[in-house]
């Protein structure tokens, strides 16, 4: 995947957008610039467009730009998966993504990521599908502006990789970011991570505390975070309180799900992440019901934040900003989950785009130092490029002939190689004849010496004669087994003796032998006609003297 080391990075939520701008400093990362805009109440979703167009107009956005859509946006699924490695397991992972993702999968952009290993031996991978369509719309807002985005992540995996980044968990924990209207939680386990959407958003608190004081949505979200400090802070928290009882709920059944996948864990701490993780109250009313810790996004560890981005409330709205943060922590290639839900098309586009800035600038260097040289050393040059010149012939001339040698060595090997390929091609065409010959000769010396004759004079003799000749024919003939049939075939057969039927795939690795025949013989008994007498008489004629 590409990675830049400077990127602009877009969280566009329902109430407001974040942005910021990052770039790598040293083995970590500092963040130069961040913004953050308030869409009016009651906005739709041209708001978003205005929102972006609003940053384009504040800031220079050509740089690399990273756009992180919000979870609810996700079809996400977690399966296990065998333990098999290169080609066959991203056909493995195609199949089950075509299992598990309940669309049409020519109507998703899809994207996984390899987890870790279950308790049994098996991989677990994460699958996560938007809706192309959705993509294409967003494409279509920020190209209106003028932007080409770079990469396409989610919110959640943002924050994922933020919390492995700087957070550097080393037991199990949980996440929960609460936006205006989503709610992820996160498992992160080891190597191992899991998401899930809770029902329950910061949009629900704001709803119960309108309707319950009559208030507008813009005092309802000032009550949320300052009830503490009024006198109706009981009656606040009262009104909330089903709301997080319900929350508490929809976590315990999370974890206890979780649990019930991969097995007993300990989870002790939980992290409280986005607007609403800001509730008054809540901290407190998780950390009882719960009976784990809970702890606040407040500092990062190694990820810097510069002067200008502090002074624009980065620092203070920490919480808000974490999933973005994490999303362009991927985009520098600090990330451990590296989701790109672009079309594969516009990938290609952006690879090409970056590669081509590299090779314009590393022109644009050599031009100013072959400039350097010539303004400082330019007689010097053109005395040098003489002696250069004679060497450069002498050289050309050993090229030439190593170049000669290499050619004739190549003649006499595809010389080689055509003659096995003919020799091999004449190998065998007379196996059949022989086989044939090998069949005939065991059936003649098993049939040798059973003639039955018989002369005799007219006479009385030759009533008599002739039935004992007809007896001694049908003794004979139940000793006969009668060969109707042979077919010889060239067939290829695998390392256990299979027969690999035309047109079947060779996997690679499979070791297969194509100078076999497979030879199919035909026949019954005078008598005993059964299926079951009639092999083994054959065995015994055939298949054992070969």
């Amino acid at each position: 995947m590409t990675e830049f080391v400077e990127v602009w990075c877009i969280d566009s939520g329902r109430t407001s957008l974040k942005a910021l701008k990052i770039q790598r400093s040293g083995s970590g990362a500092e963040v130069l610039l961040a913004e953050k805009i308030d869409y009016p109440a009651g906005s739709d979703a041209d708001a978003i467009t205005a929102g972006v167009s609003e940053l384009a107009s504040r800031h220079d956005l050509s740089d690399a730009l990273v756009v992180a859509l919000p979870s609810r946006s996700a079809l996400t699924s977690f399966i296990p998966i065998p333990p098999v490695d290169g080609k066959k397991l991203e056909e493995l992972i195609g199949y089950e993504a075509q299992q598990n993702i309940p669309l049409p999968i020519d109507e998703v952009i899809w994207g996984s990521h390899i987890s870790g290993d279950t308790d049994e031996g098996e991989k677990e991978v994460g699958i996560f599908a938007v809706r192309s369509e959705e993509v294409s719309d967003l494409l279509v807002d920020y190209s209106q502006v003028g932007l080409e985005i770079d990469v396409l992540t989610l919110s959640n995996v943002g924050l994922l990789n933020l919390i492995r980044f700087d957070l550097r968990p080393t037991r199990p924990i949980v996440a929960i970011e609460i936006g205006s209207d989503h709610t992820d939680l996160i498992i992160v386990n080891g190597p191992r991570f899991w998401f899930r959407s809770l029902p329950i958003a910061g949009k629900d608190f704001t709803s119960a505390l309108e309707e319950r004081f009559g208030c507008t949505a813009e005092e309802a979200e000032n009550l949320k975070v300052t009830a503490a400090r009024s006198e109706h802070a009981a009656k606040i928290f009262q009104v909330l309180q089903p709301l997080l009882r319900d929350l508490v709920s929809e976590i315990n059944r999370s974890i206890g799900y979780y649990k019930s996948r991969v097995g007993e864990v300990k989870i002790e701490d939980l992290f409280l992440y986005g607007g609403s993780s800001k509730l008054v109250g809540l901290r407190k009313f998780l950390e009882e019901n719960l009976r784990i810790r809970v702890q606040m996004a407040k500092n990062l560890n190694r990820v810097r934040i510069s002067a200008e981005a502090s002074a624009a409330g980065l620092q203070q709205d920490l919480a808000t900003f974490s999933p973005v943060i994490g999303a362009g922590l991927q985009a520098l290639g600090l990330g451990e989950v590296n989701l790109n839900l672009l079309p594969q098309e516009k990938q290609e586009a952006v690879e090409f785009r970056k590669k081509q800035k590299t090779v314009l600038f590393a022109a644009a260097s050599l031009y100013l130092l072959i400039a350097f040289l010539i303004f400082n050393f330019g007689g010097k040059i053109d005395r040098a490029t003489e002696v250069l010149a004679s060497t450069n012939k002498v050289k050309e001339l050993d090229k030439n002939q190593d170049r000669l040698g290499q050619l004739a060595e190549q003649e006499t090997v595809a010389l080689q190689t055509r003659q096995e390929e003919l020799v091999a091609r004449g190998h065998g065409r007379l196996a059949p004849r022989e086989i044939l010959e090998m069949i005939g000769s065991i059936l003649s010396a098993d049939q040798q010496g059973q003639v039955i004759t018989g002369r005799t004079e007219d006479g009385p003799e030759l009533e008599s004669t002739l039935g004992q000749i007809e007896a001694d024919q049908e003794l004979f003939n139940r000793q006969k087994t009668w060969f109707s049939g042979v077919d010889v075939k060239r067939v290829r057969v695998g390392e256990f003796g299979t027969v690999i039927e035309d047109g079947r795939k060779i996997d690679s690795g499979m070791k297969v032998f194509d100078d076999r025949f497979l030879v199919v013989v035909q026949g019954f008994r005078y008598d005993q006609g059964d299926a079951q007498t009639n092999d083994q008489k054959l065995k015994e004629l055939i298949v054992v003297p070969v």
